[in-house]
């Protein structure tokens, strides 16, 4: 089949193919359960304050949201293959390099470029879910296999961390982008995202209205999801926590974050309405952001951490399966990491203000009040997207 094509379903099926998809949604998004670790070597390394945390955070996130939508623009003219094999190779050199830096002014520029090449891994990753037509299953696969990766590597940054800094923290990025690259040059399918419905590659574009509203939620939402990553490491150390036991409780909730795609996958056979899946799961979700400020003991606000990241994981698949139903070309859910990039760039930022004029008080507390917008934006969406799978069947 000619690479100016767009390939049917089966041709994200095979295991080679799924294999590259994870490696690109794995490695695009590498930095989130990361960023812990890596604000607090900033903090060592180059005695960072809460707006240089927030600075460097933003560049990272605003970029990817460059990156994926740049994606979705060179992706209808150029084989998303070689635009792939590219981005992944860029992320790797650019690792490399921030290993090595010594200067926050070069790691600042180094990471808005890396997120540049992360937005091309994480676009490519959600186009190629929905193009499978089975977005949900394939986000859940995705997210399980981020989170073992996260278990392993949070439990080996928190040993690493407080004795290389941050060269050691990202040694274990080039460990993962060096797999990412192998799986990704052996399997990634040759394909043209195509701008409508029809079979093949047209220049018409069309987005439906709905998932305009679908991406302004996902804005609030990754506006939550990085503004409250960024300060979990400076929140356990207000609670008087350390780093090391921070990293801990992160890694345990990634173990949780494993499990937690399958249970979505065994709901959802069970349960065809996204609403009644996330409604809960944004509420709990909204309330363990708001314990991570309000928490009275160590131990209550160690719990919130661990938890946060297993709901995150159960929240986005279904996010994910609402911008499927809107737009079966692809592109709908192409922008998706746009749009949680462009929240997440504006996170660190806000919230890095909200520090330094209210405390760290006002970081959970935010948090819990963006997602539960995010869920207002998101719930006449879903209620449209299930409607239009019913006419389908």
């Amino acid at each position: 089949m000619s690479s100016t094509q767009c390939l049917d379903a089966a041709a994200f099926s095979s295991r080679a193919a799924l294999l590259a998809m994870v490696s690109c949604h794995v490695a695009g998004l590498f930095f989130l359960p990361m960023m812990p670790l890596v604000m607090g070597t900033l903090t060592s390394d180059f005695a960072a304050q809460a707006l240089s945390l927030g600075s460097i955070a933003s560049a990272q996130l605003t970029t990817t949201a460059l990156g994926a939508f740049t994606f979705t623009v060179i992706g209808t003219r150029v084989t998303c293959r070689h635009i792939v094999v590219t981005a992944i190779t860029c992320e790797l050199l650019l690792n490399v390099a921030t290993m090595a830096t010594s200067s926050f002014t070069e790691f600042l520029a180094l990471r808005a470029l890396s997120g540049f090449s992360q937005g091309h891994l994480l676009a490519a990753a959600g186009a190629c879910a929905a193009l499978s037509k089975k977005t949900e299953k394939n986000f859940a696969l995705y997210n399980a296999t981020l989170a073992v990766f996260a278990v392993a590597f949070l439990f080996v940054g928190s040993l690493v961390a407080p004795l290389y800094g941050h060269a050691g923290v990202f040694t274990l990025f080039v460990v993962v982008n060096v797999l990412a690259l192998c799986f990704i040059y052996v399997g990634f399918p040759h394909f043209i995202l195509r701008t409508n419905s029809a079979p093949f590659c047209e220049d018409r574009v069309g987005i439906p209205k709905e998932g305009v509203q679908a991406l302004i939620a996902l804005i609030f939402f990754g506006v939550a999801l990085s503004g409250t990553q960024t300060f979990i490491e400076r929140l356990g150390f207000w609670h008087g926590a350390s780093l090391e036991v921070v990293a801990t409780s992160l890694g345990w909730g990634w173990c949780i974050a494993i499990v937690t795609p399958f249970i979505l996958i065994w709901l959802m056979r069970r349960c065809k309405d996204n609403l009644v899946l996330l409604l809960p799961a944004y509420t709990l979700i909204a309330g363990l952001a708001i314990i991570l400020s309000l928490a009275q003991t160590t131990i209550v606000y160690l719990i919130a951490v661990a938890l946060f990241t297993p709901f995150i994981m159960f929240i986005e698949p279904l996010q994910f399966g609402v911008l499927g139903q809107l737009d079966d070309t692809g592109r709908l859910a192409a922008l998706g990491p746009a749009a949680i990039s462009i929240g997440s760039g504006l996170g660190p930022l806000i919230f890095g203000v909200l520090v330094n004029n209210f405390g760290l008080l006002s970081v959970g507390i935010t948090g819990g009040s963006l997602l539960s917008i995010s869920l207002l934006f998101l719930y006449p969406v879903c209620s449209t997207a299930n409607s239009k799978v019913l006419k389908k069947q």
